[in-house]
């Protein structure tokens, strides 16, 4: 075979892959410029803004109507779940500053050492130091 016809044969064949990628190449820059005009205009980004308040509201309607049906069932609603995450965060802060605070005073008293008071038990009171000496035993 000569080169002449080794380039037909390769200019004879079809790429399935190069003409499917140079369509869809061509196809989303068209779909881009489209889009961004679209975009662009001044009424649509109105229509847009317009549509989005009226979805807010919508939505609002619907959790404030949803709120007031599960108060009648006596169920909470989410914002009540939501409040008592919060309060429970809150009592959870609450308590570690009271094993903080209730940590340094251990500390504390164990610094102190023999001055310490007696155990919190409650099994033996202080007792007095002794000043006498028994006498001497003789033997």
């Amino acid at each position: 075979m000569s080169k002449a016809q080794d380039g037909q044969d390769k200019d004879a064949m079809i790429d399935p892959l190069r003409m499917w990628r140079e369509w869809f190449v061509k196809s989303e820059k068209t779909w881009s410029d489209a889009l961004t005009d679209i975009m662009g205009d001044d009424r649509f980004s109105k229509g847009m803004g317009r549509y989005m308040q009226e979805a807010l509201h919508t939505h609002r309607m619907f959790s404030e109507s949803m709120a007031q049906y599960l108060a009648n069932l006596n169920i909470p609603s989410r914002a009540d779940i939501l409040d008592l995450g919060d309060r429970l965060g809150q009592i959870e802060d609450a308590l570690a500053s009271i094993q903080i605070e209730l940590r340094a005073q251990r500390a504390r008293l164990a610094s102190l050492g023999s001055g310490a008071p007696a155990a919190a038990d409650g099994d033996s009171e202080r007792k007095p130091s002794r000043t006498k000496r028994p006498p001497p035993r003789d033997a």
